[in-house]
């Protein structure tokens, strides 16, 4: 075979490399070309858009009807009828007293007796002597009835027109007031205790920052029993305190066996927080049970401005044994019942009044709400206090 000459070779080679590179350039021309067909078709389509949305006015546009020509939408209320809850105290002090009853038609007076304990008698009994009978004295002490009433009444226009369910309402907050009421007048009685008996008060702070700690709280049951004060029914003494105080001994007192300390140690612990179940629906009342008292918080205590002439304002704690104040309800099924001076336990009445009346012959106040509570608080008839009431201030604000 001949070969080709070399100058015809380098021919060739270049012929082939001509042929490739032109189409390597026809194929990147085939790519721009789909490129830009492409962009193409995408402007026409954005352009169809644009178009479509120019005549039927459907696209990426700010809404023509907004609030402030559409009267019905910026003006409407939603009225939330269930109306949220007030803060309110917890009572506690009716817990404190004896409770006790006096028939209907028995006068306005109730009397309280007790026997004066005899003292011991070490002398020795002369033979043959028959002696002297023995007297006893008699002590007595009054508590005199009293009325306490209030009433709300809402016209018939206002009863009807209504969106809410006032009336219900209405008459759980009387029975609030008529609880705060109850809660003042026997915490007043525990306050004169003081001025009775000074023994009342001698677990007062009178030093330092006047705090409160567990020193009183576990001084306060073995003063009562230092005066043989025997504990209410069920055994225990029971307290009124300041949920400061709760705050202060649990979160402030770090000294050695502190209330923290013995509660930490003991397997059960000597102190829970437990509901004292009352009537069908019960009570929220939360308890404390601590060295043989049950305390009860609440923020209705005797409050003292400038104590021990500082600057500062105490708030007093009660501790209270057997009969220390008597509380005594008028037996009168048709009046108010205070029962346990907690406001879900109280019943008072609430209804519409007949149309017609003498003194409303137009009906025009449709229904209302009252309470009448008959009843009175008074000591037992002895001078020995059976309760602790003391005053600290408290470092929890």
């Amino acid at each position: 075979m001949r070969k080709a000459k070399p100058e015809y070779r380098v021919i060739e080679w270049m012929g082939r490399l001509q042929f490739t590179a032109m189409r390597g350039l026809l194929l990147a021309f085939s790519v721009l070309l789909a490129l830009a067909s492409a962009v193409c078709a995408s402007f026409r389509i954005l352009g169809l858009v644009q178009a479509h949305a120019a005549v039927l006015n459907d696209g990426a546009s700010p809404a023509s009807m907004v609030s402030g020509n559409m009267p019905q939408a910026a003006l409407s209320i939603h009225y939330n009828t269930r109306f949220l809850e007030y803060l309110k105290a917890v009572f506690t002090k009716l817990r404190l007293c004896t409770r006790q009853t006096m028939p209907a038609n028995a006068g306005q007076v109730f009397r309280n007796f007790m026997l004066a304990p005899l003292t011991a008698n070490t002398t020795e009994q002369s033979e043959g002597t028959v002696g002297s009978g023995i007297t006893i004295t008699t002590n007595y002490l009054d508590i005199l009835l009293g009325q306490w009433c209030d009433f709300l009444n809402i016209s018939d226009k206002a009863g009807f027109t209504s969106i809410s369910n006032d009336l219900v309402m209405f008459e759980r907050n009387m029975a609030y007031r008529l609880g705060f009421s109850i809660d003042d007048l026997v915490m007043a009685f525990f306050d004169y205790l003081i001025t009775l008996d000074s023994k009342t008060s001698n677990q007062s702070v009178t030093t330092g920052n006047y705090q409160l700690t567990k020193q009183q709280i576990e001084q306060a049951p073995f003063s009562l029993m230092g005066q043989n004060v025997p504990p209410m029914e069920g055994g225990y003494y029971c307290g009124s305190i300041h949920p400061f105080f709760v705050g202060d001994l649990l979160a402030l007192d770090n000294s050695n066996n502190s209330i923290v300390d013995i509660v930490k140690h003991n397997p059960e612990g000597l102190m829970k927080l437990e509901e004292l179940p009352d009537m069908a629906e019960g009570d929220q009342v939360k308890i404390i049970e601590l060295f043989g008292c049950r305390w009860m918080p609440s923020t209705n205590q005797t409050q003292t401005a400038s104590y021990q002439g500082s600057s500062s304002t105490s708030i007093r704690t009660y501790l209270a044994g057997m009969d220390a104040v008597c509380a005594v309800r008028l037996s009168t099924p048709d009046r108010s019942s205070i029962d346990d001076g907690q406001t879900k336990n109280i019943s008072i009445w609430r209804g519409e009044y007949k149309p017609g009346s003498s003194f409303d012959p137009c009906a025009v106040i449709g229904a209302g709400t009252s309470y009448n509570f008959i009843g009175g608080f008074g000591l037992p008839p002895d001078t020995t206090s059976r309760a602790r009431c003391f005053d600290a201030v408290p470092q929890t604000t």
